[in-house]
């Protein structure tokens, strides 16, 4: 898809000073902006599982705590196990 839009003198050069910064053409620098912006504006729409993954790590959730191998994250485990009462 092709979008023209018009900035002012000021937008366009704050444009291409931060894409030469990253070394990125200005359309990449406009399309990662746009992907930003919207994590932060729309929902994020994760399973359960996708969640465990991310703050425990993949495979397994909260059933098998022996698997995890970081104590911290272990702790947290056993912590949100107790929570949602799962048995021990």
């Amino acid at each position: 898809m092709t979008l023209s839009i018009r900035l002012p003198a000021e937008d366009e050069t704050l444009l291409e000073r931060a894409a030469a910064a990253l070394h990125i053409s200005k359309s990449e620098f406009i399309r990662r902006s746009i992907a930003a912006y919207a994590g932060k504006v729309l929902p994020a729409e994760k399973a359960a599982t996708e969640i465990d993954a991310l703050y425990i790590g993949r495979g397994g959730g909260l059933r098998k705590p022996e698997s995890v191998a970081n104590p911290g994250k272990r702790a947290i485990l056993e912590r949100l196990r107790e929570k949602h009462g799962y048995a021990r």
